[in-house]
C-alpha cells in the first residue's frame, strides 16, 4: 500500500471540482490541476503537451525550468533526428530504435542512463494460449522453451540491454525474484524429443504442424523477436506464420477475441507483484476485454491459493517464500514463456541534469531538472 502512494500509480485529483461528477467524463481529466511543479496549460493533439512552472509550488524554489513541452512524434526515425539535432532534450522508455544506439554512443552531445525504470521493470515474455490445442500440451510449451537462445535474443534483438529472467518476476523486483535457474536450457535435440513424445511427428515436409504468431507492434523489437521464433522454431519442425497489427487490434484480437496461438511482447511486473503479477496468473482475473490480464486463460487452485495469500500477508518474509514458491510452479508448467528483463534507456541531451532523481526517472515530477547553459 505504502509503495503505491507514488503520484505515479496514485495521483492527486482535487475533489471539489470531481465530487459529484462521472469521473469518466470529467473534463478535467484531459486538462489536470494539480499540485506539482508545472501546471497544465494546452494538450494539442497528436502535437504536443504544454506546461509551465507552477509558482505556487510547495517546494520553493523549484521547479528550476520555466517550460515543459512534452512532444508526440510516432515515427522513431524522426525521434532519434530531433534527439541527435538537438530539437528534443530528453526521451524516456527507449525513444530511438535499439539500431541506432551505437550511433548515440558516439555523438558526443548525447547521453544513455538506464537508471529510473525500477518503480514499474518491464517483463519480455511469450503469452501462449492454452486454449489451443497444441499449445495445451505442456510437452509443446517445454519444447519451445528448449528451442529458444536467450543469449541470441539478448544480444541481437535488444544489444546487451537486457538480463536473462525466465520466471514471472522480475530481477529488478530484487527481494521477490526467484534466481533459480530455468529447467528449460537451449537444447534443440531435447526439444525434437519432446515433440515427438508430444505425438507431432514431422510430415513429409519436415514440418508437425502450423501456429499463428503476433506480436507487439511497440518500436521494431517485438518484430525482431517474432522474426527470431519463426527461424528458431522452424528448425524444430513447427511452421509460424507472422502477422501484425496496429497495436488497438493487437489489444482486441489477443484479450477480447482470443484470435491468436501465441504472441510477444513485454508487460511491466509494476511495483509489486500482487499489482502487476498476479493478474497475469490467477484464474480471476481471466475476462476476455480487459486487456493485459490472465491472456493464456490459466488456471490452477494452488497458484491462486498463493497468489492470493500473498496479496494480504504481512510478514515480508512469508510473502517472499510464497511468491517463490508460486515463481518455481508457473517456471515449470511455462503457461506463458518469461524471457528477458529488458533495460530501457532514457536518451538526453548533456546540457540536461537532475532528471533521475529516484526509482520513477522521468516518469516522476521532473522538479529538479535543470538546463546548463
Amino acid at each position: 500500500m505504502l509503495s503505491a502512494f507514488s503520484a505515479n500509480e496514485a495521483p492527486m485529483v482535487p475533489k471539489h471540482l470531481y465530487e459529484g461528477t462521472n469521473i469518466l467524463s470529467n473534463p478535467h481529466n484531459t486538462a489536470p490541476i494539480g499540485t506539482g511543479p508545472f501546471v497544465f496549460k494546452e494538450w494539442v493533439r497528436g502535437n504536443h503537451i504544454l506546461y509551465e512552472s507552477n509558482p505556487n509550488y510547495w517546494d520553493q524554489p523549484k521547479p528550476y525550468i520555466d517550460r515543459l513541452v512534452v512532444k508526440i512524434i510516432p515515427d522513431a526515425a524522426t525521434r532519434t533526428i530531433a534527439l541527435e539535432t538537438g530539437a528534443l532534450d530528453l526521451g524516456s522508455d527507449t525513444p530511438i530504435p535499439m539500431s541506432e544506439i551505437e550511433c548515440i554512443k558516439k555523438n558526443p552531445k548525447l547521453g544513455i542512463e538506464t537508471r529510473g525504470y525500477g518503480y514499474s521493470p518491464t517483463q519480455t515474455r511469450i503469452e501462449f494460449n492454452l486454449d489451443n490445442p497444441y499449445l495445451k500440451n505442456l510437452k509443446v510449451r517445454q519444447a519451445i522453451a528448449h528451442s529458444i537462445n536467450l543469449d541470441v535474443l539478448k544480444k541481437v534483438v535488444w544489444y546487451g540491454y537486457a538480463s536473462n529472467s525466465p520466471t514471472g518476476i522480475t530481477p529488478e523486483l530484487t527481494q521477490f525474484h526467484d534466481s533459480t535457474p530455468s529447467p528449460y536450457n537451449f537444447d534443440i535435440a531435447k526439444a525434437n524429443k519432446l515433440l515427438d513424445e508430444a505425438g507431432f511427428t514431422r510430415q513429409a515436409n519436415g514440418i508437425r504442424f502450423q501456429l499463428v504468431h503476433y506480436f507487439m507492434p511497440y518500436g521494431d523489437s517485438f518484430k525482431r523477436v517474432a522474426e527470431y521464433l519463426k527461424s528458431a522454431l522452424a528448425k524444430v519442425g513447427i511452421d509460424v506464420t507472422i502477422r501484425s497489427q496496429d497495436f488497438a487490434t493487437f489489444v482486441k484480437r489477443v484479450y477480447t477475441d482470443r484470435d491468436f496461438d501465441f504472441n510477444n511482447g513485454s508487460i511491466s511486473n509494476l511495483f509489486d507483484p500482487a499489482v502487476g503479477v498476479q493478474r497475469l496468473y490467477w484464474s480471476k482475473t481471466y475476462s476476455p476485454g480487459v486487456p493485459f490480464g490472465n491472456g493464456s486463460h490459466y488456471s490452477k487452485p494452488e497458484v491462486d491459493r498463493l497468489l492470493e495469500q500473498a496479496a494480504v500477508e504481512t510478514d515480508p518474509a512469508k510473502r517472499v517464500a510464497l511468491y517463490k514458491q508460486f515463481q518455481r510452479i508457473i517456471a515449470t508448467e511455462i503457461l506463458d514463456l518469461n524471457l528477458l528483463q529488458i533495460n530501457r534507456l532514457t536518451i538526453y541531451n548533456k546540457h540536461v541534469h537532475g532528471f533521475i532523481n529516484g526509482i520513477q526517472g522521468v516518469n516522476g515530477s521532473l522538479a529538479d531538472v535543470w538546463i546548463e547553459q
